[in-house]
């Protein structure tokens, strides 16, 4: 049995954000334009009111939902999490949460809308069959006072067997850092490049060749190039070529 509770995903949030009726009256292009990115993709989005401590839109997204309706997760919360994440993930996304808003409230006011922070969890299919997914969250809208008050966050599929690392990135200045478990902090990668081969079999993997096809294009065999993107996944904290592509040019990279 679970015994985390609700409260504990929103230290150290600040519950008096002074959100008013008519501001909520100005969320309602938030939300649809969350609901024509669900119809885009099939990763599931919703967004967070932290103000509510609630769920303001859910993407009918069936396998994330986990048997249940999206009215019925929006309606839930995070309570959903408390019913289909296991126990050891949920303890971990607890930390992730404390962690992750710690480093936004350490951040001046006029950036906190520039941070993305992205990790894996585990959720329940069955009572037998849980499995990993990859989350992103990045702040929407803010308080007067500069809190969090929405956030869009996105869920996919993960292809790994293990959660990877939890990493925030700086979207105005291609920063990132990586969330240390035993030090209980925040660590500044060095910054990034990429050779030009790299940069390459990136952008040649964006446009849908294979390994292969990427190969005969700049002179390589299938297993050098093989190769190269495993170096790459490594360095763009990437847990297949979709993401490293995505990664790098979110960075700027390519």
């Amino acid at each position: 049995m679970n015994t985390t509770d609700i409260a504990s995903f929103f230290y150290p949030i600040n519950k008096n954000m002074g959100i008013t009726e008519a501001d909520y009256a100005k969320t309602d292009a938030c939300v649809a334009m969350a609901d024509a990115v669900s119809r885009t993709t099939n990763h599931s989005v919703y967004i967070i009111d932290y103000n509510q401590r609630s769920f303001l839109y859910v993407s009918p997204n069936p396998i994330f939902l986990c048997g249940c309706r999206p009215e019925e997760v929006r309606e839930k919360g995070y309570g959903h999490y408390l019913t289909v994440v296991p126990e050891d993930d949920l303890r971990r996304l607890v930390e992730i949460n404390n962690a992750g808003y710690g480093f936004f409230y350490g951040l001046p006011i006029e950036r906190r809308r520039d941070f993305i922070i992205s990790y894996d969890f585990r959720i329940r299919q069955s009572d037998r069959h849980t499995q990993l997914i990859h989350h992103q969250l990045t702040p929407i809208m803010l308080s007067p006072t500069g809190d969090i008050w929405l956030a869009l966050c996105t869920m996919s599929l993960s292809h790994d067997k293990q959660p990877g690392p939890v990493v925030i990135t700086d979207k105005a200045n291609a920063d990132r850092y990586v969330y240390s478990f035993a030090g209980r902090r925040w660590r500044k990668q060095p910054q990034l490049t990429l050779t030009d081969r790299e940069r390459d079999i990136l952008l040649l993997s964006a446009k849908g060749l294979q390994n292969s096809e990427i190969g005969e294009s700049i002179f390589l065999s299938a297993d050098t190039v093989k190769y190269h993107k495993k170096k790459l996944f490594a360095k763009l904290h990437a847990r297949n070529i979709i993401e490293a592509v995505g990664i790098a040019a979110n960075m700027g990279l390519i």
